[in-house]
């Protein structure tokens, strides 16, 4: 379960990204431009978006290695919201989401962009201290994270591992109607709009890697190649900014590779790729637009990365 900035969390066991020799935390090295995308649409008073079908030439696997998918927005505080309210927005979700859960706030971050310009996270919030809560269906596949500035939604593998993922395509529309509720809940308490100023998407992959496994990270990295010294583990991570259609910065593409533990024992190597920026406007609109194309380069970049070996072995369909 992703939970909040720096932890990797295995189905409830958290684990710190930690420094080792085989760190290797490379800078801006690549720029990424979107494709073109199909409008968003509005229908009638409420937001309904046109979600473009799968791209055709976007790869795609039979059995992936993914474990969970993250989509969500940061937005500016709303006015004349206040903690008290908050049992009022679980029960806009309560229906599905019947179990609830209170977490230390996500600090606000932003992706800025400069000559030291590093992905900028700021601890520091003026005014009363906000909680986050999850909003968790029972059987524990999906939740939703909120606080006062950020809506998240969550999709994760469990118990045997046999419930699908519903697709990009699904977790949008449901994603989309949560927002929209979220908005039309916030403009009762004062007349507003929601002014979204970061969007994220985040897929983690759990790629099996046992001890007495003969295979090395190479044969499912493309890019490691250990030689004959295979470390016992590993830490590795780079970025890669997206730039928007006029060439200017927009976001960026993260990418982090790690050897982790499942609380069965299982070790693995978990591959965490996100896609984090400002929207080209501080609407629904530009954000699913922005998420749109934040799938596309996270699903083109995962096939870059991995190997024909790895594809094969998951099931490639192209």
């Amino acid at each position: 379960m992703i939970d909040s900035p720096g932890l990797l969390k295995l189905d409830g066991l958290t684990r710190k990204m930690e420094k080792t020799r085989g760190r290797a935390v490379i800078g801006d090295i690549g720029c990424l431009r979107p494709d073109p995308r199909r409008p968003m649409k509005i229908r009638g008073a409420s937001f309904v978006p046109d979600i473009p079908e799968r791209p055709a030439g976007l790869p795609d696997f039979e059995s992936p290695p993914l474990n969970e998918v993250v989509l969500g927005v940061q937005f500016n505080p709303p006015i004349g919201y206040q903690q008290i309210n908050a049992g009022e927005v679980w029960a806009l979700f309560r229906a599905k989401f019947s179990k609830v859960e209170e977490r230390a706030a996500l600090a606000p971050a932003f992706e800025t962009f400069g000559l030291s310009a590093k992905g900028l996270r700021l601890g520091l919030m003026s005014g009363p201290s906000h909680d986050r809560f999850w909003f968790e269906r029972p059987d524990g596949t999906e939740l939703i994270q909120f606080q006062q500035d950020r809506l998240l939604h969550n999709w994760k593998k469990v118990g045997d591992r046999a419930n699908e993922y519903p697709r990009f395509e699904g977790m949008m529309k449901r994603f989309c109607a949560e927002l929209e509720e979220l908005e039309q809940y916030f403009n009762r308490l004062s007349s507003q709009s929601l002014r979204i100023n970061q969007c994220e998407l985040t897929y983690v992959n759990h790629i099996p890697f046992e001890v007495t496994d003969q295979r090395k990270a190479s044969d499912w990295l493309r890019f490691v190649d250990f030689a004959e010294h295979e470390p016992e583990d590993f830490s590795l991570s780079f970025r890669e900014i997206i730039h928007d259609e006029e060439g200017q910065p927009q976001g960026r593409l993260t990418c982090e590779f790690a050897i982790a533990f499942k609380p069965s024992g299982g070790r693995i190597i978990l591959m965490t790729l996100t896609a984090r920026g400002v929207p080209k406007e501080p609407t629904k609109e530009s954000a699913f637009e922005f998420l749109v194309m934040g799938r596309t380069l996270i699903v083109s970049r995962f096939a870059d990365l991995t190997t024909e070996a790895a594809h094969r072995e998951w099931g490639r369909i192209r």
